[in-house]
């Protein structure tokens, strides 16, 4: 098992969060999901971008990770089924002030 110091700068702090990215394609189209908490981390906050709806993303929030990934699989499985792949999947911290 790894341990880290005091002063490890791979330790989060509490002002960052961990963001899971999937990023589907369709021919020159790409829809984002963003799975993370919010920024008082109450909630589970699942963000889909849709090509159609740029400048609008959808937002849903869950009370627990459980119910945010069962969503997500479920609209993994509706694009996969209009025929968007998977290009890729990431997943970071970000600062959320």
């Amino acid at each position: 098992m790894a341990t880290c110091a005091t002063g490890c700068s791979d330790a989060p702090t509490d002002r960052e969060v961990r963001i899971l990215r999937w990023t589907f394609r369709r021919d020159e189209d790409s829809v984002v999901c963003e799975l993370g908490l919010n920024r008082d981390h109450s909630a589970y906050e699942l963000r889909v971008n849709p090509p159609w709806k740029a400048a609008a993303a959808t937002v849903e929030q869950f009370d627990d990770a459980m119910s945010a990934f069962q969503r997500h699989a479920a609209i993994e499985r509706i694009l996969v089924s209009e025929g968007w792949l998977l290009e890729g999947f990431e997943s970071e911290r970000l600062d959320r002030r």
